[in-house]
């Protein structure tokens, strides 16, 4: 491995040492400028400013006072967030259909046909009720009609109720 050459750090350290004194000789110069603490500085000593008057006693107690600290409020919990979003049965409009449609979380109507989403089985599938889950073990065949799997839904089932 090549060692790199020395000359350079030897330039640096003359460099610096000769910065140094000429440092040196800038703090001999000033000090041979400074008065010694034998001469009489008396001449160059400016006279006390007058005395200040004292204070009112009522000043003085207002300054020595420390303010008072109001603690802040504690800040009030945030409400939880819903667990799924739902509608109030008052803002519901009405839809005709089955008394069952009350109990979804959500629902909507259009052409005729309801769609309703709720998280637990309210109708069987039927001629007029069609049904579709998102969970693989909720979806069965059967004689009264299928229970479709459709994955990505947002709640459980969704039905819809043809006219």
């Amino acid at each position: 491995m090549a060692r790199a050459p020395r000359w350079p750090l030897a330039l640096i350290a003359a460099l610096t040492l000769s910065g140094c004194a000429s440092i040196q000789d800038a703090v001999d110069t000033v000090k041979a400028k400074l008065p010694t603490p034998t001469e009489s500085t008396a001449d160059t000593v400016e006279p006390d400013p007058p005395a200040a008057e004292p204070k009112p006693a009522k000043a003085v107690a207002k300054a020595t006072r420390k303010p008072v600290v109001v603690p802040a409020p504690a800040p009030t919990p945030a409400p939880p967030p819903p667990s799924r979003p739902a509608i109030p049965e008052a803002a519901r409009p009405a839809i005709a259909g089955p008394a069952w449609l009350a109990k979804c979380a959500t629902i909507q109507s259009a052409g005729g046909a309801v769609r309703c989403d709720a998280d637990s089985l309210l109708a069987r599938p039927s001629a007029t009720v069609q049904v579709f889950t998102r969970d693989p073990a909720l979806a069965t065949k059967g004689d009264s009609g299928d229970i479709t799997l459709r994955p990505g839904l947002p709640h459980r089932y969704r039905f819809f109720v043809l006219p």
